[in-house]
């Protein structure tokens, strides 16, 4: 994001893992045989918003659950939240956890958010 919160290029969001097992910043890229499942489809349209800007995403996994990355100034700092469907409606997204097998099959998702009403919502999906 530049200064003033808005997304930078074309594919402002980009993916990668958080090495949480060796620190609280280390991160890396994903695999080349991850790229299906937890990669981004191509697209990644950005609109301005009357609170700031709007980037929508796809996993290639689930090309029909866009995620609306939303970021805003708040207090003078950029605010970045994740917005999906969850149940019956739109929820800002708070947690993804994906359980895999091996060989790089995904068993289930489970998605953890807060709804409308500021209520704890969950959805879990299998493949």
């Amino acid at each position: 994001m530049d200064e003033a919160c808005r997304p930078v290029g074309t594919r402002p969001v980009q993916v990668y893992w958080r090495m949480l097992e060796r620190g609280p910043s280390e991160v890396e890229e994903l695999l080349g045989v991850e790229q299906p499942v937890y990669g981004l489809e191509d697209s990644q349209p950005v609109e301005a918003t009357a609170e700031g800007w709007r980037v929508r995403v796809s996993l290639k996994a689930f090309p029909s659950r866009p995620i609306d990355i939303t970021t805003a100034r708040v207090d003078g700092k950029c605010q970045v939240q994740a917005w999906t469907k969850l149940g019956n409606s739109v929820s800002r997204l708070e947690h993804v956890f994906v359980k895999t097998s091996w060989p790089f099959t995904v068993d289930f998702v489970r998605l953890d958010g807060v709804g409308p009403d500021g209520q704890p919502v969950h959805e879990l999906i299998r493949q």
